[in-house]
């Protein structure tokens, strides 16, 4: 028992995820975690290239990097919902795929979803930046295409 206990204490804990969700179309669908220690799982789910689990990594300074990109764009200060709504969706359509994010981060943890199917604010074209170089910085593109 006390065994257990300190392997999973030493495990290693999630820092960054990111989740995209299918569409009215061929929205690839799938979630990427990113670990303290650079570990980086991967499932796929739909219209996706690899369905099911896959594991890579990152190196530290990658995540760093990752890190500063949330920090860039004042994260923990978002709204966690950038969906239908006048208030953080100006303009909306219908059919669009969402990404899920989230940050653990010296004690602070914050999830944010946002809706494509959003238009009309800077910080939307901000979100989109960051989960594009979430994806680029794990090379998801292997997984997908």
């Amino acid at each position: 028992m006390l065994l257990a206990l300190s392997l999973s204490l030493a495990a290693a804990v999630p820092v960054i995820t990111l989740e995209r969700t299918a569409c009215y179309g061929t929205c690839p669908a799938y979630t990427v975690t990113i670990f303290d220690d650079g570990t980086v799982v991967y499932e796929g789910k739909e219209f996706v290239k690899q369905k099911g689990k896959a594991k890579s990594r990152i190196t530290k300074a990658a995540l760093d990097e990752l890190v500063r990109e949330f920090d860039r764009i004042n994260y923990f200060s978002l709204d966690d919902y950038y969906v239908d709504g006048p208030k953080n969706c100006p303009e909306s359509w219908t059919d669009q795929p969402s990404a899920t994010t989230s940050l653990s981060w010296k004690g602070r943890t914050k999830k944010v979803e946002h809706y494509y199917g959003c238009r009309g604010l800077p910080i939307l074209d901000q979100l989109s930046a960051l989960e594009r170089k979430i994806d680029e910085v794990v090379n998801s593109k292997r997984w997908i295409e």
